[in-house]
């Protein structure tokens, strides 16, 4: 089985020719991680992501403030307890599912912080509040660090809802291909069909990736965001 530093590097290298934004990297690795929040190991930072959800909620209802998409961490937070290792949320539906649910946070959490004309600072707190939540505790840190830096660097930040979701989901992707060639292999299609798929859809979602990347560099889908 693939250890959480070599998702987390896979993440970047799928993302990275489509998105080579600090930001949306790093939401890269999120997506890549929260995949296998399903596991008993991982009650901990469920438990962190429901609380925190259900406080922010709370307390953005009590201002009269947007206060819907904290309940998305909740959602995610439930979907992944009640989820088997391996199971629901390693299908691309539950890639797909997780994606939107944490954009529909992100881009929450983001529009109200810009309110307070806290761009940058938005976006380094967001990236840093779910990298708490979601990542393995070794690399928190260092992540926080380079996302912060790499945040102020960046000059005209304007996050796209489309952006945001296409990271989450090539994290998550990321994380189902790496899992592919294992023995184990994965039901991708799950709760559709409980085929279990090897490193043989691996290669061909590998080949379909740099077809993919190579026609995005040469903004044949422009059109499209």
């Amino acid at each position: 089985m693939p250890s959480y530093d070599k998702h987390a590097i896979f993440s970047l290298i799928i993302a990275f020719p489509f998105i080579p934004d600090v930001f949306y990297l790093s939401l890269a690795v999120i997506g890549a991680s929260i995949i296998d929040m399903d596991h008993h190991i991982k009650r901990n930072n469920l438990i962190l992501m429901a609380i925190f959800g259900i406080l922010l909620s709370l307390m953005l209802y009590l201002l009269n403030l947007p206060f819907l998409f904290g309940i998305s961490l909740v959602c995610m937070a439930f979907i992944l307890s009640i989820s088997n290792h391996r199971g629901f949320t390693h299908s691309i539906f539950g890639v797909l599912l997780l994606s939107f649910l944490l954009t529909f946070f992100v881009l929450g959490l983001n529009s109200l912080l810009n309110n307070f004309n806290m761009e940058k600072i938005s976006l380094i707190f967001i990236s840093s509040i779910l990298g708490i939540i979601i990542l393995n505790k070794r690399i928190i840190i260092p992540f926080v660090i380079i996302v912060a830096i790499g945040i102020f660097l960046t000059n005209n930040i304007n996050i796209s809802p489309f952006y945001t979701f296409f990271a989450v989901f090539l994290g998550g992707l990321s994380h189902i291909i790496l899992d592919l060639f294992t023995p184990s292999g994965l039901r991708i299609l799950n709760p559709l069909s409980l085929k279990k798929f090897y490193k043989f859809l691996g290669i061909i979602l590998i080949i379909l990736w740099i077809f993919g990347a190579i026609l995005f560099n040469l903004k044949v889908f422009t059109s499209f965001y």
